[in-house]
């Protein structure tokens, strides 16, 4: 390399020598060739090495990795957890990949819209095999996940009455089934089915006008039925009062009775003690008539008849008159 410079009159050339410039080309192919060699894989994505268009089976998993420059290539794939979903709107959806919903039909004639979602990934020990046989992850989820998904959607619906599918307990079983059997599908591919989730079925709305009125008329015979063994209940319950009330009366009588059979007792042995005590003291009947006679109001009565009764106030309480002195003589 030469370098050509005036200077009044006269030319005078720099020259560059040429192990300076080999020198400084080595380098910057070394760095080059260093660059290529060098391969960061990054966390949650594996790179498989192509060499010359085919796969060498060659796995690099998250971290520092080399490769011979010029010849080997790497394809990227990601190994987390990717979503494909179904809804009426895919361009509001945050999924990774994104679809309109599936429309399907009941056993029993009816048409529905299924919206779902599916978890897959691909397993890193896998991704070779599942890359040479299908594609990369777009053609995964176009000819596996997509494919097969929205098949067994259709085909599982068309198992179930829409009734089955418009109450909770049916939507599970329905899920359960397609889980299981896309599982099963994925399988063959290499394909690890995270979940499938059944997000909303939505129905003709005269169909589920019907639902609702049927679903008023049953709650409508479920209250009168309630109403009704309530009133037979009440029933019941009146009639076990009216038999507590009775047995209650029942009792009482009873015990009333048997106070006065023990009143008579006693009364008939008071009698009967009164009597013994006169056969053996008589005495004490002129006592009992002496005793009642403290309690009689005199009287006067006119000889011609009884018309007045002039009743004599008691000497109970009056002063007792001093008898007279005594008369000399008297005594005698």
């Amino acid at each position: 390399m030469t370098r050509m410079g005036t200077r009044g009159s006269g030319t005078r050339q720099w020259k560059i020598p040429a192990t300076i410039v080999a020198a400084v080309a080595v380098f910057i192919f070394g760095v080059i060739v260093v660059g290529l060699a060098y391969t960061p894989v990054k966390h949650g994505t594996v790179a498989l090495v192509t060499r010359f268009g085919g796969l060498t089976g060659a796995v690099f998993g998250p971290g520092l990795h080399w490769r011979i420059p010029f010849i080997d290539q790497i394809v990227i794939i990601p190994t987390v957890v990717q979503s494909y979903e179904t809804s009426d709107d895919p361009g509001a959806s945050n999924a990774d990949y994104r679809d309109y919903p599936v429309t399907a039909q009941t056993v029993d004639g009816q048409q529905i819209t299924i919206k779902y979602t599916v978890l897959f990934r691909l397993p890193s020990r896998k991704t070779a095999d599942i890359v040479q046989r299908v594609g990369r992850l777009p053609e995964v989820v176009e000819n596996v996940v997509k494919a097969h998904s929205r098949n067994l959607a259709r085909l599982w619906a068309q198992s179930h009455t829409a009734e089955d599918l418009y109450s909770g307990e049916g939507i599970f079983t329905y899920q359960d089934a397609v889980r299981d059997t896309l599982e099963q599908e994925f399988e063959r591919y290499g394909v690890l089915l995270d979940d499938f989730l059944v997000r909303k079925i939505d129905f003709d709305p005269d169909y589920i006008a019907a639902i609702e009125q049927q679903q008023i008329a049953q709650e409508a015979i479920e209250t009168a039925k309630y109403q009704s063994d309530a009133a037979e209940y009440e029933k019941e319950r009146q009639i076990r009062l009216a038999e507590a009330e009775a047995e209650r009366i029942k009792l009482l009588a009873g015990a009333d009775a048997e106070r006065q059979r023990l009143l008579a007792d006693s009364e008939a042995y008071s009698i009967q003690a009164r009597g013994e005590a006169l056969q053996e003291f008589p005495e004490v009947v002129q006592w009992e008539f002496v005793r009642n006679l403290q309690n009689i109001q005199w009287g006067i009565l006119p000889s011609e008849g009884l018309t007045p009764l002039i009743p004599i106030p008691s000497f109970e309480g009056q002063e007792t008159i001093p008898a007279p002195p005594e008369l000399p003589g008297e005594s005698d």
